[in-house]
C-alpha cells in the first residue's frame, strides 16, 4: 500500500513539473483573434492575450466596437495537458476554463426608429489546440474551445414615433458556442 501511495505521489510531482512544459515561466502578452459560431449566430473580434507568472491561467480579453454595438469578453483557461508532439517546437494542449461575454446593441435609423437590447453569457469551455514556439520569445497558437453555459438577455425594445414596443422579455436561457482562436504571444 505504501508503494502505491509513493508511486501516485511521484506521478503527481512529475505531472506538475511538466504541466507547462511548452510555455516559459515568465510573463506572456500578445494578441488574439476570435471568431465563434454560437447560439444566435456568428461573431468575433480582436483581443489581448495574457499569462501572468506564477498563475496557471491563460487569460484573454476580446473587444467588439461598432457604430451600433459594444461587446467585451473574458476567458480564463487552465491547461490540463500541455505536451510536445513529434515535430520539434510544436505542442498540443487541452484545458478547462470559463468565459463571460457582454453585448449591447443600440441602433437608430435615419427616420428615428430605435432598436436596443443587452445580453450577457457565461459558462465553461474546453480549449484544445496547437502551440508553436519557433524561438523562445515567440509563441503562435490556435485552438477551438467548445463552450456551454447560460445567457441572460435584457428586455429588447423597438421605439418608433415615441411609441415603445417590447418584442422580447428579459430572461435566462441555455448558451452554447464554438469559438476558433488564433493568437501570437511574446514571452519575457
Amino acid at each position: 500500500m505504501k508503494r502505491v501511495i509513493l508511486v501516485i505521489a511521484l506521478a503527481a510531482i512529475l505531472a506538475t513539473g511538466t504541466a507547462f512544459a511548452d510555455h516559459p515561466s515568465g510573463f506572456g502578452i500578445g494578441v488574439v483573434g476570435q471568431y465563434a459560431w454560437y447560439a444566435g449566430g456568428f461573431g468575433g473580434g480582436p483581443g489581448l492575450s495574457l499569462k501572468i507568472p506564477g498563475v496557471p491561467i491563460f487569460w484573454a480579453i476580446n473587444f467588439g466596437l461598432g457604430s451600433n454595438h459594444f461587446a467585451i469578453g473574458l476567458t480564463g483557461d487552465y491547461y490540463l495537458i500541455d505536451n510536445a508532439l513529434p515535430v520539434p517546437t510544436l505542442n498540443w494542449f487541452l484545458g478547462l476554463g470559463g468565459f463571460f461575454n457582454l453585448f449591447s446593441y443600440n441602433y437608430q435609423t435615419f427616420y428615428g426608429a430605435r432598436n436596443s437590447y443587452t445580453n450577457c453569457d457565461f459558462g465553461v469551455r474546453v480549449p484544445i489546440g496547437l502551440s508553436w514556439q519557433p524561438i523562445k520569445l515567440l509563441e503562435i497558437w490556435m485552438d477551438i474551445a467548445p463552450s456551454l453555459g447560460l445567457f441572460i438577455h435584457g428586455e429588447a425594445k423597438y421605439v418608433y414615433y415615441n411609441v415603445e414596443y417590447k418584442y422580447q422579455a428579459a430572461g435566462l436561457g441555455f448558451y452554447w458556442g464554438i469559438p476558433l482562436e488564433l493568437g501570437l504571444r511574446f514571452w519575457f
